[in-house]
């Protein structure tokens, strides 16, 4: 058994976030929108694997010809 979170940096500060509805209903078990590491801790001592599931950033998301295409459309563009 596992749930998936994301691990995200908002202002300097490791947050982490409930992916899947597992992770969903133990967040809201513990009436809070993200799960804190004390929260992480008992989830882990239920028998929980815990799997980070990072966030695409664009590079991810395009390729190098289409994010190329792109950056060659925005500079011929006339502003």
């Amino acid at each position: 058994m596992q749930i998936k979170v994301q691990i995200r940096t908002v202002y300097g500060v490791e947050t982490v976030y409930p992916i899947c509805d597992k992770a969903k209903a133990f967040a809201s078990i513990a009436r809070t929108k993200t799960l804190t590491p004390e929260t992480l801790y008992q989830i882990k001592a239920l028998g929980y694997g815990i799997v980070n599931q990072p966030t695409a950033n664009i590079l991810t998301r395009l390729n190098e010809d289409a994010l190329m295409n792109t950056m060659v459309n925005m500079m011929r563009s006339p502003s």
